[in-house]
């Protein structure tokens, strides 16, 4: 049985800043319809991969491909023309917007009413305009946050401002969404909400491929996770085997001082 093609693929790629390798021949493959993690110390390289993979930055060498199709040189808009929408660790939402109106923004990249059909407010024109704010209502809907829908973005909870944010990126009908760090700043409650969330967006036929430190909403969602340690991949599998993986342990989990220790003594641990 021959293996599906990989939606994304990155191959041998590497990224420099000045003397510093940030991504360093690093491979992955996500699997269509599958949520991917990529786990890894600050500084691993995570949001280097993201910005590279949405066109904010443009490899040294190696090959992304999404789709079957070449990733590298794209703009950021075109990237989201081909299908990936991303979310940030840092929000970035139109503050003075309300919720309607940020995730409204975010099917710009759908709408093909041009200058003159807006002016003249043509039959094509107002039908776009009416499919549009269904999908918003519905991407409001599916996040929870249909009745913050005239709220500014600025009045909202933290909570709610993460919602908004993915529901803005689903806006523009993805095929990969892309999540930096998506359960940072939420409590228990919360975290728990954004896993049903994400298998929910899964479940849908959409591709996710998140960068995560919550290791609880990692192993808890995750098919398949990558472990990054200095711009190099040290270990990927199933969030079982990335667990169980020693070299993730000591780079990442952390291994008990005492254990260690007594490792290093040569003592025999239990």
């Amino acid at each position: 049985m021959t293996q599906e093609t990989p939606l994304l693929s990155l191959s041998a790629v590497s990224r420099n800043f000045g003397g510093l390798r940030a991504v360093d021949s690093f491979d992955l493959s996500v699997a269509k319809g599958s949520i991917t993690s990529l786990i890894g110390p600050n500084g691993a390289g995570k949001t280097t991969v993201f910005n590279l993979i949405t066109g904010i930055y443009r490899p040294d060498s190696g090959k992304i491909t999404f789709s079957d199709s070449a990733l590298i040189g794209m703009l950021p808009h075109q990237v989201v023309e081909a299908g990936i929408a991303r979310t940030f660790q840092t929000l970035r939402l139109f503050e003075n917007l309300t919720c309607f109106e940020n995730v409204l923004a975010g099917q710009h990249c759908r709408c093909r009413a041009g200058l003159f059909a807006c002016i003249l407010n043509t039959r094509s024109c107002q039908a776009e305009e009416v499919r549009a704010h269904s999908e918003t209502e519905r991407c409001l809907r599916n996040l929870g946050i249909w009745h913050l829908r005239d709220e500014l973005a600025r009045n909202l909870s933290y909570g709610d401002r993460r919602r908004l944010e993915i529901a803005r990126a689903m806006a523009s009908r993805p095929k990969l969404l892309t999540l930096d760090e998506p359960a940072g700043g939420l409590n228990e409650r919360e975290s728990d909400e954004l896993m049903e969330v994400i298998r929910e967006i899964r479940d849908s036929g959409i591709t996710v491929f998140l960068i995560e430190h919550d290791m609880r909403v990692v192993m808890g969602i995750s098919d398949h996770v990558a472990v990054m340690e200095y711009g190099r991949k040290i270990s990927e599998g199933t969030p079982d085997e990335v667990q169980s993986d020693p070299a993730v342990i000591e780079a990442y989990l952390g291994i008990d001082d005492e254990e260690d220790e007594r490792k290093e003594a040569g003592e025999s641990v239990q």
